[in-house]
């Protein structure tokens, strides 16, 4: 199925002083319109300026797909991951396939090669609501303790955000000492039959990340994100693996389906992570994630993102049969739900899917021009 487009608007939200996501709207020459997320820290304007070129390059085809983007736009592989164009290209591909759907009058997730599903469990990502917080471990088991009154059956945070990976392996553990008393008082907190994943943001060196999964084995957690950085430490996260119980999670990075595959098939994770925002869309996250079932590995969706994003990565989720619960940002804006028309609607740690053509929400234009912001790259 061609599309052929036709206007690009851009627009973003400040959620908080670390918080802002970055959106545009897509419309095609059938009067259909899309939304996509393509925030990327301090490269989103960057992006922006980016995604307005490559757009106004594709809009004079007439008869666009994924795959044919490629040649007009001159991309050449390997796309680096997280990059303005690994970034600027997932959000293209993302919207050619929201106006399909649209176009075939089915929901995204069918058009992606599942069967509608109403409902994605998630597990919540405590860590950016406590960006706004002292950040103590009480702090931390309050975030947990809240999540899971709602609902949530799986708790996520980075309890070692203070670390880096440039200190000697002695100060790395010193300084983590309190990021594990983090995890002790949510595990305290919350019981035993609660799952805590911990995301390490790529904070350690090898021997350290050694020691710290031997302790963390000690406090039941159910996987170990990013203890070194995967992109950079396919050999020791390998050895890291193959020294712990705790599952090894990661590749929320990387671009396309050769990337994963390489690591799937060297053995370096347990559980892949694609974002939708940088690993080449939605279609790109499906073949990674039918890969990851082929060789028996674990998949789940990296979303802490804007309300677009993860309603994007639920019905990609929905679309891989065997995949695990999708992430979810909790406690970060607390107006989030109105960004979305209809709103966004979570139940007892489950995204709901609109049953609807496309993605079944688009951006509350009076709602983010009146707490956000219209703009040109």
């Amino acid at each position: 199925m061609a599309i052929k487009f036709n206007e690009i608007k851009f627009y973003y939200l400040k959620a908080n002083q670390f918080t802002t996501w970055f959106f545009a709207s897509i419309s095609d020459d059938k009067g259909f319109i899309v939304d996509v997320e393509f925030t990327n820290g301090a490269l989103s304007s960057e992006v922006a300026i980016l995604l307005s070129e490559m757009f106004h390059v594709i809009k004079k085809s007439n008869n666009i797909t994924e795959k044919s983007i490629f040649p007009v736009l001159d991309i050449k592989h390997p796309v680096i991951g997280r990059s303005p164009t690994a970034t600027a290209l997932s959000a293209i591909r993302s919207g050619i396939l929201q106006l399909e759907s649209l176009h075939k009058g089915i929901p995204l997730g069918e058009h992606l090669g599942g069967s509608f599903k109403d409902r994605v469990p998630l597990y919540a990502n405590i860590n950016r609501g406590l960006f706004l917080t002292d950040r103590t471990p009480k702090s931390f088991a309050t975030a947990a303790t809240q999540a899971v009154a709602k609902g949530f059956k799986i708790i996520k945070c980075a309890p070692f955000d203070e670390v880096s990976s440039d200190y000697s392996t002695e100060d790395i553990l010193s300084s983590a000492q309190y990021g594990l008393q983090r995890v002790k008082e949510i595990r305290d907190s919350i019981g035993s039959n609660i799952d805590i994943l911990i995301d390490c943001h790529g904070r350690f060196d090898l021997p350290a990340a050694l020691v710290i999964a031997e302790k963390l084995e000690k406090l039941s957690v159910s996987w170990f994100e990013e203890p070194l950085e995967t992109e950079d430490h396919f050999g020791s996260l390998v050895e890291v693996k193959n020294n712990t119980s705790i599952p090894i999670a990661g590749g929320e990075s990387m671009y396309g389906l050769s990337a994963f595959t390489e690591l799937l098939e060297k053995g370096v994770l347990d559980i892949v992570m694609p974002d939708l925002k940088y690993c080449g869309g939605a279609s790109e996250a499906v073949k990674i994630g039918k890969v990851a079932m082929q060789l028996n590995k674990g998949y789940s969706i990296h979303s802490p993102s804007g309300p677009v994003s993860l309603l994007l990565s639920a019905h990609t989720t929905s679309a891989v049969l065997g995949a695990m619960p999708l992430e979810h940002a909790v406690h970060e804006y607390p107006l989030r739900d109105a960004i979305l028309t209809p709103s966004e609607l979570i139940k007892n740690g489950n995204l709901i899917i609109p049953n609807t053509p496309g993605l079944g929400g688009r951006l509350n234009l009076d709602f983010i021009r009146k707490y956000g912001f219209e703009f040109s790259p």
